[in-house]
C-alpha cells in the first residue's frame, strides 16, 4: 500500500530532491549545534579561553539562519507536493466514479462516496506528506546526531541506545491501534455524511411525516460512534508520549549515573558529559516526532485501504481499444438475444430481448413496473452492458463504439428531472461548450419554457438552486425538454415525462414532446398510455421478456396485458 501511495509523489520527484537536500542541511546544522556544545562547556567552564565566548555565539548565529532556511525551504516544498498529491487523488477518485457504470452506485450511498473524496483523502494527505517530510527530515536528524554523541564518546552512545530497541515495541502497538480506530471512524463519517445527504434530498417528506425525531436520533447514534472511535484515537496518541517519555527519562537517567561516575573518576569532563546530555536530548526529540508520524501515517492507510477500494472497483463499462468514428444514424436499432443479470442476482432482469426500431419510428415500452423497461432503456444509452446478446445501431455492436460517440447520438429525458444549481441558460446548454445565447432562448420557445424563464428575477441567468428548487415540476421538465431539444439527436430516448404533472403543466410538456419527437427515432417508456396511442410499435415487457408487439389497436384486439393496463386507466 505504501508503494502505491509513493507512486503519487513521483512526478515531483525533482522538488522532492531539492526538499531532500534542505532536510539534509537542516540535519546537518542540528547535528553541529549539537557538536560545538562540547568545547564551548570545557573552554569556558575552564576558563582557559575567552576566543570560544565570542566565536561560539556568532557561529550559532549562523547556524540557526541556514537551519531556518532550510526548514523553509523544505516544508514550503512539501506543502506544495502534499497540496498536489491531495489534488491527484481526489481527481483520480473523481474520474473513476464519473467512468463507473450505473450498476456500480446501486448499493452504494452518495454520502459515503463523498466522505472519501473529502474526509479520506484529507487523512491521506497526512499520511504521505508526513512520511516524506517527518521521516526522511528526522531519520536524517538522528543519523547525523548519532555520529555527533559517538564521536563524544562511543561508549556512552552505546549505552545511550539500549533504550531504542524499547522504544520500538509502544510506536508498533500504538500504530496498530491507532489504524483500527481510524478506519472505524472513517466508516462512521462516511454513514453520517449518507445520513445527512438522505435527510436534506428528502426533507420534504421528513417534515410531512413528522419524522424529524427519528432522523436526530439516528445522527445522534451514528455521531456518538463517530466521537467513541475519535476519543479512542486520541486515547492513543495520548497515551504514546508518556510511554515514550518514560523510556526516554530511562535512558537520560542510565547516562547521567554512569557518565556522573566517569567525571567524578576523572576519564571525562563535565563539558563532555553535558553536551552529550544535550545531544542526547536532541536526539529523542526526532524519535518522539517518529512516533507522532506513525500515528499519522496510520490513519492515513486506514484512509488508503477506503480510497484503493474505489480506485481497485472495475470498471463494467469500457470504450474499445480501436474504435471507429461512427456515422449519424441512418438505418435502424437492433437488439438480438439481448439479456442481462446483475451481478450476485439469480434471476435475470432482461432475457431473450428481440427487436429492432426503424429509422424515424416512434416506439413505446409498456408494462407494469419492474418489468425491466427503464433497463432496457439504459443499455441502449450502455450505462451498462448486456450479460448475454447484443445491441446494434445501423448493423454495429454498440460495445465496438466509443461511448462519447455512441451517446452524441442520443438525447435523454428522464421522469426524474436533473437540474444543476447553475443558471437556466447553462442548465438548457448543458453539454455545449460554446453557449449561443440566442439559440438557447429560440430552443427555449419551442420548449414552451421562454415564457416563464422570462418573468423569472434574472430571466436566464437566474440560479435554478439545488435540483431546481425554485422551479416547480412543469418548470424544470420544460428546462429538460429544451435541453434535449438543443443537442439535436437523432435519437430521443423519453421516459414519461407528464406523469406527475398538472393539467396545464401537462399540456405545455405534451406541446414540447411532440416537437421534440418530430423527425426522430424515438423509444418512449410510457406510462400513461393515452401519451403512446399514435406509437408505431408498442413493446409489451413483461418480467424482463416481450410478450406482445404491436400498434395500439392491434394491441386492444389481441386482449393480454396491454389491454388489462388499458382497461386499468380508462375503464371508466
Amino acid at each position: 500500500m505504501y508503494r502505491r501511495l509513493l507512486e503519487f509523489l513521483m512526478p515531483y520527484k525533482g522538488k522532492l530532491l531539492i526538499a531532500m537536500a534542505a532536510m539534509v542541511v537542516l540535519a546537518g546544522c542540528t547535528a553541529a549545534l549539537a557538536w560545538v556544545m562540547q568545547p564551548m562547556l570545557d573552554e569556558v567552564l575552564s576558563g582557559k579561553n575567552k576566543t570560544y565566548i565570542y566565536l561560539v555565539p556568532v557561529f550559532i548565529i549562523v547556524l540557526y539562519i541556514i537551519k531556518g532556511s532550510a526548514f523553509y525551504t523544505q516544508a514550503s516544498i512539501m506543502a506544495y507536493i502534499g497540496q498536489r498529491i491531495i489534488y491527484d487523488i481526489r481527481k483520480k477518485l473523481y474520474e473513476h466514479l464519473t467512468t463507473q457504470s450505473l450498476s456500480f452506485f446501486t448499493h452504494r450511498k452518495t454520502g459515503e462516496m463523498l466522505g472519501r473524496i473529502t474526509y479520506d483523502v484529507t487523512l491521506l494527505q497526512g499520511a504521505v506528506s508526513t512520511t516524506v517530510t517527518s521521516l526522511m527530515r528526522d531519520v536524517m536528524t538522528i543519523i547525523f546526531l548519532l555520529g555527533v554523541i559517538f564521536y563524544q564518546d562511543w561508549l556512552l552512545a552505546l549505552l545511550s541506545l539500549i533504550v531504542f530497541p524499547i522504544m520500538v515495541l509502544p510506536i508498533v502497538r500504538f500504530g496498530q491501534r491507532m489504524r483500527k480506530a481510524s478506519y472505524d471512524g472513517q466508516v462512521s463519517m462516511g454513514h453520517m455524511s449518507s445520513l445527512v445527504e438522505e435527510t436534506i434530498g428528502g426533507i420534504r417528506v421528513v417534515k410531512a411525516f413528522g419524522m424529524e425525531n427519528y432522523e436526530r436520533k439516528r445522527f445522534k447514534s451514528i455521531t456518538k460512534d463517530f466521537m467513541k472511535h475519535q476519543v479512542k484515537a486520541m486515547k492513543v496518541q495520548a497515551l504514546s508520549f508518556p510511554v515514550m517519555e518514560m523510556v526516554a527519562g530511562l535512558g537520560i537517567a542510565g547516562i547521567l549515573l554512569y557518565g556522573g561516575l566517569r567525571v567524578a573518576d576523572g576519564e571525562a569532563t563535565a563539558g563532555m558529559l553535558m553536551a552529550f546530555i544535550v545531544s542526547l536530548l536532541m536526539l529523542y526529540d526526532p524519535v518522539r516526532r517518529l512516533s507522532r508520524a506513525n500515528n499519522e501515517i496510520q490513519q492515513g492507510l486506514a484512509a488508503a485501504e477506503r480510497i484503493f477500494e474505489i480506485l481497485d472497483a472495475p470498471i463494467d463499462v469500457q470504450d474499445p481499444e480501436h474504435a471507429e468514428p461512427i456515422p449519424p444514424f441512418t438505418k435502424s436499432i437492433t437488439f438480438k438475444a439481448l439479456g442481462l443479470t446483475y451481478p450476485g442476482a439469480s434471476k435475470p432482469v432482461l432475457k431473450g430481448i428481440d427487436l429492432t426500431i426503424q429509422s424515424g419510428e416512434v416506439v413505446a415500452l409498456v408494462g407494469r413496473s419492474g418489468a425491466g423497461k427503464t433497463t432496457l432503456a439504459n443499455m441502449l444509452l450502455r450505462f451498462m452492458d448486456a450479460s448475454q446478446g447484443c445491441i446494434e445501431i445501423d448493423g454495429c455492436n454498440i460495445r465496438d463504439i466509443k461511448q462519447s460517440d455512441l451517446r452524441s447520438q442520443m438525447s435523454l429525458v428522464t421522469q426524474e428531472i436533473v437540474l444543476f444549481n447553475d443558471t437556466v441558460l447553462h442548465n438548457i446548454a448543458y453539454g455545449h461548450e460554446n453557449i449561443d445565447r440566442e439559440e438557447v432562448i429560440r430552443i427555449a420557445k419551442v420548449a414552451n419554457a421562454h415564457e416563464f424563464i422570462e418573468k423569472l428575477e434574472d430571466g436566464y441567468d437566474t440560479l435554478v438552486g439545488e435540483r431546481g428548487v425554485i422551479l416547480s415540476g412543469g418548470q424544470r421538465q420544460r428546462l429538460s425538454l429544451a435541453r434535449a431539444l438543443l443537442k439535436n439527436a437523432p435519437i430521443l430516448v423519453l421516459d414519461e415525462a407528464t406523469s406527475s404533472l398538472d393539467t396545464e403543466s401537462e399540456r405545455l410538456v405534451q406541446q414540447a414532446i411532440d416537437k421534440l419527437m418530430q423527425g426522430r427515432t424515438v423509444l418512449v417508456i410510457a406510462h400513461r398510455l393515452s401519451t403512446i396511442r399514435n406509437a408505431d410499435k408498442i413493446v409489451v415487457l413483461d418480467e424482463g421478456k416481450i410478450i406482445q408487439i404491436g400498434s395500439h389497436a392491434e394491441l386492444l384486439e389481441q386482449g393480454g396485458i396491454y389491454a388489462e393496463l388499458y382497461e386499468l386507466q380508462f375503464g371508466d
